[in-house]
């Protein structure tokens, strides 16, 4: 079965999330390529917060379609769509719908002894990106949405 098959046989309401994951994941590409990180970084959230690593408030069905789609989707675009642009995309589709996230930026040495970076996003306790591996990483930042009378910072 092809690509095109599939989506026309998902639901309406995965066709649109689907579409919306494309959506964000080839915006947020063009911006990493045009923009400074030090400029796009606030999209993300609050510098050095994390949200709660708990499942009180949390739509864990939301969070795992939301996941799916953007995970599914990145596997199919023309351009480039690694760790931090499914980050980017998976905060914003989290935010739009009122889901509070924390993404992670990490760093560690691959098996040559070179530098590589990480990003990934958890909402609540689920891992909506690049989740695989992240205890590898050692974390440099963190961005988050919270709420002035929960902030824990880093």
């Amino acid at each position: 079965m092809t690509i095109l098959q599939k989506f026309f046989r998902l639901s309406f309401n995965n066709k649109i999330l689907f579409a919306e994951a494309l959506w964000w994941l080839g915006f947020y590409r063009f911006l990493i390529l045009i923009c400074p990180f030090r400029k796009t970084a606030r999209l993300l959230g609050e510098a050095n917060t994390e949200t709660p690593v708990s499942d009180q408030g949390v739509d864990i069905t939301t969070a795992k379609r939301i996941s799916t789609a953007v995970r599914v989707m990145s596997r199919h675009t023309f351009w480039e769509s690694k760790c931090l642009v499914q980050a980017y995309a998976a905060k914003k589709m989290l935010r739009r719908r009122k889901q509070r996230a924390t993404v992670y930026l990490g760093v560690s040495k691959n098996a040559q002894g070179n530098m590589i970076a990480h990003a990934w996003l958890r909402c609540g306790t689920i891992f909506v990106t690049g989740g695989n591996g992240q205890d590898r990483y050692a974390i440099t930042s963190c961005f988050s949405d919270v709420s002035k009378n929960e902030r824990t910072t880093v």
